[in-house]
């Protein structure tokens, strides 16, 4: 799944002179709670998100082409990253159109937030470029206007979100194995897709993630019942396997299993639950179409790996 995207240019610019590494982390969500509709047509939300060290590399440069990078079904023009980067230059007038290159590993549209963390890295990378010309509130105000989770991945490395995912609560760096289960469908919209399908019935009081965020405070890990994602449902109508997927985890045992964000990425946490998973999976490593990655949390947050000038 390693993958160096190729700019308009042909390949990395050889005359950039300013280049700056950031690596851009998944997430997964430790239970995912909706509450209700708000009056501004998001859903109010509350969950725990961690940063996982499964990470996507971005390499932003200024003096070069301003040209971006192609990913699987997702053009230049509307990908996450363009936006951020015109995003800023737009806060920052003057600042050099950007060009960029990314070597992809996070799997894309799967629950992860892998849009959302290289977008948050390349609003890092375009003001370290840029001098720091924006404050750390204006960062975050600009990566609130471009998409919910963007915010928590400039703050991280574990927080409580609530709201539409924008406010957010700092919570000690979660340190626990992970093993994530993939599927490789694609729903189209899928967000937007999923939320049409919530129902009363999938809304909940807040609990749950209240009893998540107290056990990530006390150093342990939520079970599987403060684990519940308000997704889980409406996923599993589109995408049957789910339901069967579920099963099997539960078959084995585990008791620190999830879904991340709107899916549909499982995942299971914790070394005795990860151990467990191991032990059963198939030679294959198969669960029926999920396949398996093994990874780790996060402990730091997301910050600039290399800042270099070529010569």
């Amino acid at each position: 799944m390693d993958r160096i995207g190729q700019g308009s240019n042909g390949g990395h610019p050889l005359n950039s002179r300013r280049v700056v590494t950031i690596e851009a982390p998944a997430k997964i969500n430790l239970g995912l709670e909706i509450i209700e509709k708000r009056p501004d047509g998001y859903h109010e939300i509350r969950t725990v998100m961690v940063m996982l060290q499964l990470s996507d590399t971005l390499r932003v440069y200024a003096d070069g082409p301003p040209s971006g990078t192609d990913l699987p079904t997702i053009p230049a023009e509307t990908n996450l990253v363009t936006a951020a980067l015109a995003a800023f230059r737009q806060a920052v007038p003057g600042s050099p159109e950007l060009g960029w290159t990314i070597a992809k590993r996070i799997p894309v549209a799967a629950g992860l937030g892998g849009a959302s963390s290289n977008a948050a890295a390349a609003l890092l990378a375009a003001n370290e470029l840029a001098g720091h010309a924006l404050s750390r509130d204006a960062m975050y105000d600009l990566a609130g206007m471009l998409g919910s989770d963007i915010t928590f991945f400039l703050e991280g490395p574990a927080a409580f979100a609530c709201g539409r995912g924008t406010e957010l609560e700092s919570l000690p760096p979660v340190d626990q194995p992970v093993t994530l289960l993939l599927h490789g469908c694609t729903i189209a919209e899928k967000t937007l897709t999923l939320y049409s399908m919530i129902t009363p019935d999938d809304m909940t009081d807040g609990s749950r993630s209240g009893r998540a965020r107290r056990a990530v405070e006390d150093d342990s890990i939520p079970t599987s019942p403060d684990l519940a994602n308000a997704f889980s449902r409406p996923l599993s109508i589109l995408v049957p396997d789910v339901l069967e997927l579920q099963k099997e985890i539960s078959a084995i045992g585990i008791d620190r299993f999830g879904l991340s964000g709107a899916g549909p990425t499982h995942y299971v946490i914790g070394r005795d639950s990860c151990e467990a998973l191991t032990a059963k999976t198939p030679k294959d490593r198969r669960f029926g179409p999920f396949t398996t990655i093994s990874t780790r949390t996060r402990m730091t947050p997301l910050a600039v790996r290399s800042a270099i000038t070529r010569a």
